[in-house]
């Protein structure tokens, strides 16, 4: 993990009245006049309504990776969602040891792969109804990041959440979050995107116990946005015979687009949790890691599509397995890291 952000924060140091140091953030290791003279110039940009400088408000929301910082930061968020999500992509467990609960290794699939942490959902979110002005927020900062640097620092963005599509307001893949999306994508940044978990609704009926229906059109923000890659989820041993996960929402968008891009496991999948353990998940969620992680391959193996983002996306649809089933409910089809390495 190169750094850790708690973007959590960024509603309260945006607030003039309230700009205050957070506990545990690499804020509180400054001298006290550095971080006197951070706050006087927060509060002043902040009251004159000028831009944001993120370089400003960086020391408020890093977590330093130390003693007495980290591992008590690890404690409070209570939350596994962030930590499988990381392992799916980048885990390097080789071998069980006496100090983790693995009964055997664990490996992502890009296992050297440097990773920035940036919180952005709540205790016990699980990836469903994220809160659209933290995500952009951190979305925005990783632009910076890419702004400010000779080489670009961040090449790709895993986003395994959902947010709440206001239809009233906004067209569907134009929402906030959606052309926020598009903006890091056309900066030259790889964005994955969970399809949601809303492909089935649970009825309960005391007849004959729980029942529901599939739903079509079901395809949650930012994986409406049109050049994000969404990603559906699929079973984990025998994606032939049963298709598509019953949870995995589907196309074609509220526009009339065909999505989801890709279909990859997403039932039962063993990754991290924190204090050294793992645990089985299911979701969309655990679908779009294993696509975020394949495109990190395929970039690190092929350094010419590093800013290339059109042309990784589309390098591992047309690589993907077909499964039979119609493309608004599996897209291009399975992904398969194999032929997308060969393919180019």
């Amino acid at each position: 993990m190169v750094r850790t952000y708690d973007f959590l924060r960024v509603k309260d140091l945006l607030d003039p009245d309230t700009p205050i140091v957070a506990e545990g953030s690499y804020a509180e290791t400054l001298e006290k006049a550095e971080l006197e003279s951070l706050t006087k110039d927060l509060k002043y940009i902040l009251d004159s309504g000028r831009a944001l400088d993120w370089d400003l408000i960086e020391p408020f929301l890093r977590i330093p990776h130390v003693d007495g910082f980290y591992d008590d930061y690890q404690k409070l968020v209570n939350d596994s969602h962030g930590t499988h999500v990381a392992g799916i992509i980048a885990a390097n467990w080789p071998e069980a040891s006496d100090e983790t609960s693995l009964k055997r290794p664990l490996c992502g699939i890009c296992p050297d792969l440097e990773l920035f942490d940036l919180r952005v959902l709540g205790k016990d979110k699980y990836g469903d109804d994220a809160d659209e002005f933290t995500v952009i927020a951190a979305l925005q900062f990783i632009r910076h990041l890419n702004a400010h640097r000779e080489l670009m620092t961040v090449h790709g963005v895993n986003l395994s959440m959902a947010v709440t599509h206001d239809v009233a307001n906004y067209a569907c893949g134009r929402t906030p979050i959606c052309e926020e999306c598009e903006r890091v994508v056309a900066n030259g940044v790889v964005v994955v995107t969970a399809a949601g978990n809303r492909g089935f609704t649970k009825l309960v009926s005391p007849e004959s116990g729980a029942m529901g229906d599939y739903r079509s059109i079901s395809i949650t923000d930012p994986g409406n946005a049109e050049n994000v890659i969404t990603v559906g989820a699929t079973h984990r041993f025998m994606p032939h015979n049963y298709g598509v996960s019953y949870f995995s929402s589907r196309g074609p968008t509220g526009d009339g687009r065909i999505k989801p891009d890709l279909v990859a496991p997403g039932e039962k999948i063993d990754s991290c949790a924190p204090g050294n353990d793992f645990e089985t998940m299911d979701g969309t969620s655990m679908a779009a890691p294993h696509v975020s992680g394949a495109a990190a391959l395929l970039i690190a193996r092929h350094r010419e599509l590093i800013g290339q983002t059109k042309r990784v996306k589309e390098i591992l649809c047309k690589s993907a397995t077909d499964l039979g089933r119609e493309p608004r409910f599996q897209g291009a089809g399975m992904l398969d890291v194999l032929r997308a390495l060969q393919s180019v």
